[in-house]
This record gives structure tokens, C-alpha cells and sequence, in this order.
């Protein structure tokens, strides 16, 4: 690619990963909720149910965060914890009905957005673009 500099990859891609974070973030404002309880209710809907310690491994987050993104689903009434052992700690969590009602609207959003930015794009660099970017994370997570 003429004109390009390596070195400005690490930039462009956080530049990427923000501004989509942005655009779907403020689009996901009429449906109450955030990005990353967004990424929450679909790994829970990827899962059909997990424990919280399972969760906070898959969305890449500590334990407490999860903890408190967990709370304030259920406030919302997004998800249902269910005690899995005599140990009172250690939950199931599933979507509610009406959590995968909204997460059926924000997939849709998401999707949305995804066409919009490929669409800018030229003709089949969608599947490169995400065997790239499954390598780079292949590469730092194992």
C-alpha cells in the first residue's frame, strides 16, 4: 500500500476501535444500555448461561468489573442469576426475556454499523480484515 507507514498501524487501529466504539456507543443510548453491557448480554447469549468467572475471561475484564456490570444488568432486569452450587457465591447467568429482547435490537445496531464501515471498504476485504485481526489477537492471547 503506497503512502502507508507500518508504524502508524498500533494508531490507525486504536483509531478504528474508538471511533467505532463512539459511533456505537451513542447508538446505543436509546436502548439503555453500554457497550460493554452490550458485550455482557452477548456472551451470554453465545453461552446460553455461564458463571462469572466465565464471563470476566471472555469480555477481557477483572472480576470485579464484571461483578459490577453483572449488578447493574440485573437492576435492569437484562439478566437472571441463579445459583448453581450450595455455595451462594457462584451464579448461573442467562438473559431475561427482556434481555434478549435487547439484545436483538442492539445486534441489529451493531450489524448496522459493521455493513456501514464495510461498506466503505473495497470488495471482499471483510474476511481479511477478520482473519488479520483473529491472528493478531491469536498472537497475543496465547
Amino acid at each position: 500500500m503506497q503512502g502507508l507507514s507500518l508504524d502508524r498501524f498500533p494508531v490507525l487501529l486504536r483509531g478504528a476501535w474508538f471511533g467505532m466504539n463512539r459511533v456505537f456507543r451513542e447508538r446505543l443510548k436509546s436502548l439503555g444500555i453500554t457497550t460493554s453491557q452490550y458485550t455482557v448480554l452477548r456472551c451470554l447469549k453465545e453461552a446460553n448461561g455461564i458463571n462469572q468467572s466465565v464471563l470476566s475471561e471472555r469480555i477481557y475484564t477483572n472480576k470485579n468489573n464484571c461483578s459490577s456490570l453483572v449488578n447493574r444488568l440485573c437492576k435492569q432486569g437484562l439478566i437472571q442469576k441463579k445459583v448453581i452450587t450450595n455455595d451462594r457465591r457462584n451464579y448461573n447467568l442467562k438473559l431475561s426475556n427482556k434481555g434478549m429482547d435487547i439484545f436483538h435490537q442492539a445486534e441489529g445496531v451493531a450489524l448496522d454499523l459493521q455493513k456501514e464501515v464495510l461498506d466503505k471498504l473495497p470488495r471482499h476485504a471483510e474476511e481479511q480484515i477478520v482473519f488479520s485481526l483473529q491472528k493478531i489477537t491469536d498472537s497475543l492471547t496465547d
